[in-house]
């Protein structure tokens, strides 16, 4: 472990917010290393964004833009599969699940930038996928409490996670900068129906990210009957705080002494280093 870089990690999907995310991000870091999450729990298409990736290359240069896929299964069966059933009484299933994988995506970001002296890692998050009455296709890993929490987590770390698309315009204005500049648009983010029809269109075969059919179960009816989750934001939060202040912090315990690093003195080390001394950033 160094001095940390100039650098960041996007958990890069291929969608219109992780791919903005990049190409905004690159504009401010030496480097932005794109880092796809292998979930495993019937996800399909893992490297359906490798066009996205190559595009991105070609446009910021081979030096700017790197990318891994990682193999994330056992992080999310430690986060959030071990515990899907023992959990079903105290959380719904939207939460055991999504908001499982996301944190579990989030704790994979943290290591990668903590691994790789890097500033901090980013995602797509944005404000109009918050959840409402209007927006049934809300998730409940994008309340700001939520977003929140998970950079105060990170800061812990003297990480830095940022969210550079939470409130960059609306999906049309996203859609609309990423079609300019030349970037394949996945058929579900051009609004295509989650319902079975939209899932068995030719757009199918045109997947820019990959394929969760785990979720598409766990928003059945939603998809199917156009009934709303019911949304919890104070169990959401409950749920992330515990993880977070239970398995998360074993998880990077773990994974460090594995590697037979001292995560305290490397933490110690980021916090003392100009780079890991930053305002905080909140949504």
């Amino acid at each position: 472990m160094g001095p940390i870089k100039n650098e960041v990690a996007v958990m890069f999907s291929g969608g219109i917010d992780s791919l903005l995310a990049a190409v905004l991000l690159q504009k401010e870091f030496e480097k932005v290393h794109l880092i796809t999450f292998d979930k495993g729990y019937l996800e399909f298409g893992v490297r359906n964004n490798l066009p996205n990736v190559e595009r991105l290359k070609a446009a910021f240069g081979e030096d700017k833009i790197t990318h891994q896929i990682i193999d994330h299964k056992p992080i999310i069966k430690k986060i959030a599969m071990s515990s899907f059933f023992k959990n079903r009484d105290k959380y719904n299933a939207e939460t055991r699940m999504c908001v499982g994988c996301r944190l579990s995506m989030n704790t994979g970001g943290l290591l990668f930038a903590l691994e790789n002296d890097l500033v901090g890692f980013a995602d797509g998050s944005n404000r109009e996928q918050i959840p409402s009455p209007a927006n049934l296709t809300g998730t409940a890993e994008n309340y700001p409490s939520i977003v929140n929490g998970g950079k105060r987590f990170a800061q812990e770390y003297g990480v830095h996670f940022m969210t550079p698309t939470y409130e960059y315009g609306n999906r049309d204005e996203r859609r609309a900068k990423l079609k300019e500049l030349g970037y394949d648009i996945d058929y579900l983010s051009m609004d295509e129906s989650k319902k079975l029809s939209g899932l068995v269109s030719k757009g199918l075969g045109k997947r820019s990210q990959p394929m969760c059919f785990s979720g598409w179960l766990i928003h059945w009816k939603r998809n199917l009957f156009g009934k709303p989750v019911k949304q919890n934001e104070a169990m959401t939060v409950d749920y992330v705080t515990e993880k977070q202040n239970g398995v998360v912090r074993d998880v990077i315990q773990d994974y460090f002494a594995d590697k037979g690093i001292d995560i305290d003195a490397l933490v110690k080390a980021r916090k003392a280093d100009p780079r890991g001394q930053f305002t905080p950033d909140f949504v």
